[in-house]
């Protein structure tokens, strides 16, 4: 048993050793070449399931910034009628957040289109 454990423990000169030197550096044309990658939709598979699924989170977005608009127009019109004042804080903050939101995405359905035409 005490001859498995000598043959498993590690040499402690070899550890504590210096390392060796560091490789010389290669010619400048054996390395990797970087020119061989570039973007290409055409190398994804089924690309066209990536655009319906981009468009149709685009179309939800625009929905659901639609709604919370729609939702806090309410609260902000209906919350001093009934005397609850914080209602309408809340309604009109959730204005300013559906407004940025649609702005958001109307601005990212902006760009993908201006990058998918340019590339």
């Amino acid at each position: 048993m005490a001859a498995a454990l000598t043959v498993r423990a590690p040499d402690a000169a070899a550890l504590l050793a210096a390392p060796g030197p560091t490789p010389t550096p290669q010619p400048s044309g054996s390395g990797f070449d970087f020119d061989r990658i570039n973007p290409d939709p055409a190398a994804v598979p089924r690309s066209d399931l990536f655009y319906t699924l981009a468009n149709a989170a685009l179309f939800l977005g625009v929905v659901s910034a639609v709604a919370g608009l729609a939702a806090g127009a309410i609260a902000f019109g209906i919350g001093p009628i009934f005397g609850a004042h914080i209602i309408s804080d809340r309604g009109k903050s959730m204005m300013w957040k559906a407004g940025l939101v649609a702005i958001v995405i109307g601005s990212t359905t902006t760009i993908i289109s201006f990058l998918l035409t340019e590339i």
